[in-house]
């Protein structure tokens, strides 16, 4: 059977644990790797036909054997051979350091939680050059002191070591003293995101200091527990609205906090009515100056259809809301409306009092009032007497 043709056959044999393991050692040699696999990962195969497996030119045979060498070795105990043992951990050994990284990774992701394994190997894969390998030990293992984790900070780690780190349980105070004051912004949010980790009062109102230029740290912060008052509302000055709105919801906040940071919220909501009312001042003023400048230019010379789609190719917005108040003749206040109201069938009466053609109706309202799917108005979907009704009612809201 480890010899017939027919490769699920040999599958069969290579799994079953109650092979001897004579054969098995015979289909170390098989030359199909799925064959191969199943072997290295059949925990019968002996040790000899292991290490055969482990200088494998197929990676998913060395995999194979990873996984099940990894699983092993943290339940070596003192029943078994000293022999047994140290062939055991020398496999181990061999496979964390093996050239392919996904073999590594293997190895990293079996090992990763257990405290059973010899410290240099676990050391080995911390500092590894490939971030799959060396994150999952970083962030779960338990045989990794805080002082082996400040080590491996200090000394160049690569990238995403440090965001591996800021995702452990438990992190101690010095290792996140020393992430909050790196330039690794991506671990500074997987820092802010821990619950876990020891931060002290005075490392968590450093980030707050600097965040004010790194927005990525804004929400986490808002979110963080045990900020102090003087955080909480030196964030008040500068997040996002939003976010603004979620700090001054927070339960765990005396009254006194609660007091300061609704009163930033009251300010800020009365700041941003102030500026928006000036924009429309600004922008009502620019309007009414270019629907001066243009009845100037129609009374010389009649403004045209072309102009009009001209203007819009160069994008002259407001040039163009001043050409449908003058050749319309409907009130700068309502026609501003018509253009705000997002309504095809307004925009389209507004055109249609233009004297302008379908495409150009098309046009104005897909950028001037933003309309998605315009009418064209050639169709018949509204008659002439309609679109009166439509362009009056503005006018009429707009006398009021």
């Amino acid at each position: 059977m480890a010899r017939d043709p027919d490769r699920r056959t040999r599958f069969a044999v290579a799994e079953a644990t109650s092979v001897a393991p004579e054969i098995l050692y015979y289909m170390a040699d098989d030359p199909d790797p799925e064959v191969r696999s199943r072997v290295a990962a059949n925990p019968s195969t002996p040790t000899q036909a292991d290490g055969k497996l482990a200088n494998d030119e197929d990676a998913s045979v060395r995999s194979s054997l990873a996984r099940k060498v990894a699983t092993r070795a943290p339940e070596l105990g003192p029943r078994d051979s000293h022999l047994h043992a140290a062939q055991t951990l020398a496999l181990l050994e061999k496979l964390a350091r093996d050239q392919l990284p996904v073999v590594r990774q293997v190895v990293a992701e079996v090992l990763k939680s257990e405290s059973r394994i010899p410290p240099h190997i676990v050391h080995a894969l911390a500092r590894d050059i490939d971030l799959v390998v060396a994150a999952p030990v970083l962030e779960f293992s338990p045989v990794l002191a805080d002082a082996d984790l400040l080590d491996i900070l200090a000394n160049s780690p690569i990238p995403g070591a440090m965001s591996a780190v800021s995702r452990r349980r438990g992190l101690g105070a010095e290792v996140v003293e020393m992430v909050a004051k790196s330039d690794d912004t991506d671990a500074l949010v997987e820092l802010l995101n821990n619950p876990t980790a020891q931060m002290r009062e005075d490392t968590l109102d450093y980030l707050v200091e600097r965040a004010h230029g790194l927005p990525p740290l804004h929400a986490p912060l808002v979110r963080r527990p045990q900020l102090s008052k003087r955080s909480a509302c030196r964030l008040a000055t500068f997040v996002a609205d939003s976010l603004l709105d979620q700090l001054a919801s927070r339960k765990d906040f005396d009254a006194e906090t609660l007091g300061v940071l609704r009163h930033a919220v009251r300010a800020r909501l009365e700041k941003d009515y102030a500026a928006h009312d000036a924009l429309r001042d600004s922008e009502a003023a620019q309007l009414e100056q270019e629907v001066a400048n243009a009845r100037i230019l129609h009374d010389k010379k009649p403004i045209t259809e072309d102009l009009i789609r001209r203007s819009l190719d160069y994008e002259h917005w407001v040039f163009v809301k001043a050409c449908l108040i003058v050749r319309s003749g409907i009130s700068t206040l309502a026609v501003r409306e018509i253009l705000r109201s997002e309504r095809p069938d307004a925009v389209l009466s507004l055109c249609w009092k233009a004297g302008l053609g379908s495409d150009t109706a098309v046009l104005v309202q897909r950028h001037l009032a933003g309309i998605s799917t315009p009418m064209r108005g050639d169709g018949g979907e509204l008659t002439p007497a309609e679109m009166d009704r439509i362009l009056a009612a503005f006018e009429d809201e707009a006398s009021l």
